[in-house]
């Protein structure tokens, strides 16, 4: 059994008090190799939001067959915009998936 030192077990964050979120080492790894990657497209990080999830091999998520970390950059809405998906004229949308357990990038995904 894992106990969790290689990224296998251990959450990936965890809020410690409502002003204070812990991050594992593999999800600040992946974290900076994904803005790194998001500045090469030259889109404004102003225009996005950046969430972080699981992609489990159990539910379906990670067509790999392994647990992985999903970081995407979804671009906002203008005021008064309402749309679907990536109908945002602020920027494209873009998920870049990487190792639950070192943090490398493994694969990326945009939207058209």
């Amino acid at each position: 059994m894992s106990d969790g030192l290689d990224g296998s077990a251990a959450p990936l964050f965890e809020i410690e008090s409502p002003d204070r979120l812990l991050l594992n080492t593999p999800v600040v790894i992946a974290l900076g190799n994904a803005f790194r990657l998001f500045e090469k497209t030259g889109q404004d990080l102003n225009n996005f939001d950046v969430r972080i999830a699981e992609r489990r091999k159990e539910n379906g998520e990670d067509e790999d067959g392994v647990d992985t970390i999903g970081i995407a950059f979804s671009a906002k809405l203008p005021p008064r915009q309402k749309g679907l998906g990536n109908a945002s004229r602020l920027g494209r949308s873009i998920m870049y998936i990487a190792s639950r357990t070192a943090g490398e990038m493994l694969r990326e995904r945009g939207s058209r």
